[in-house]
């Protein structure tokens, strides 16, 4: 006797998959960075259907968490975690990989303790209304410069990679 098994994974899967690693990611960055992430949990219901809806329409283009201190037009730290709609192909392949996210924030710059962080969803023109989200503009991040550390979450519809921003000195 033959048994078959067939998955389908449809873009839905993906979106649901990669919003909320994308909150674990989060987390585990404001957690390792010496921060509290309740704001990011308190705001999560607006900025998770954000994130939500547009990576299921494909407008999102990236998430960045921004760290500063209060007043400053410049950033003390800023991680983005950029969207691609390429996937990884494989039917069944999901994975957030932490180890690497970990030793990421280990090599990065802890922002100073009276840090404050906030983040600023990146959207293609053309992206559905989400109430209470508006427009928003970075940081100066010109005294920093900014290192790419590869993919962090994969699925078989979308991948977000990981670049983070360093001082120059």
């Amino acid at each position: 006797m033959t048994t078959i098994a067939t998955y389908a994974y449809s873009r839905t899967h993906s979106v649901t998959f990669v919003a909320d690693s994308m909150r674990t990611a989060l987390i585990r960055l404001i957690e390792g960075l010496g921060l509290q992430p309740d704001a990011l949990l308190d705001d999560w219901k607006i900025v998770g259907q954000a994130v939500k809806t547009w990576l299921e329409s494909g407008h999102l283009t990236a998430v960045t968490i921004e760290f500063y201190v209060p007043g400053a037009s410049v950033a003390s730290a800023r991680w983005d975690i950029p969207v691609a709609y390429d996937g990884n192909g494989v039917a069944d392949d999901m994975w957030l990989d932490r180890d690497h996210l970990a030793r990421t924030i280990a090599k990065s710059t802890l922002p100073p303790a009276n840090a404050k962080y906030r983040l600023v969803l990146s959207a293609e023109a053309g992206r559905a209304e989400i109430a209470a989200m508006g427009p928003a503009e970075l940081r100066s991040v010109s005294a920093m410069l900014g290192r790419s550390a590869g993919t962090i979450i994969a699925s078989p519809a979308i991948t977000a990679g990981l670049t983070y921003w360093k001082s120059r000195t």
